[in-house]
């Protein structure tokens, strides 16, 4: 397949008439009923700490993982502050407890570099056998 063919197949993906996403068959679609419980259940026999971290460290990957696609689209200058829902501002706490308003790239950063701390502290997410 030449170059032009794959830009041109590129195209039609993009084109606001071929949005595959937004077609109705696709927006109906249900999850099968299914009980959630079953799926987040601890499994017999795992040891309850130890089945904690290891879903707190895969939900901050992920969280890495989505903010890593919104990013560019949230600057300082763009987003100078954090808000949530009902447009409540968000301060960040230092070590000394100073709070501060900064930027919501700055916040997510502060954020996600405190929890991958967390996580890498042996104290509270042991890696070795037995602890």
């Amino acid at each position: 397949m030449g170059k032009g063919r794959k830009a041109k197949d590129k195209e039609s993906l993009c084109s606001d008439d071929n949005k595959l996403y937004l077609e109705e068959a696709v927006l109906e679609k249900k999850l099968p009923d299914i009980d959630l419980r079953i799926l987040v259940e601890m499994p017999n026999g795992i040891d309850f700490n130890e089945w904690l971290a290891s879903h707190t460290i895969s939900i901050f990957d992920n969280t890495n993982l989505i903010y890593g696609t919104v990013s560019e689209f949230c600057t300082i200058s763009g987003c100078p502050d954090m808000v949530g829902p009902s447009y409540r501002t968000y301060l960040w706490f230092d070590e000394k407890g100073k709070k501060s308003r900064v930027a919501a790239p700055l916040y997510i950063d502060y954020v996600m570099t405190f929890v991958q701390k967390t996580i890498n502290d042996e104290t509270i997410f042991p890696t070795k056998y037995g602890t």
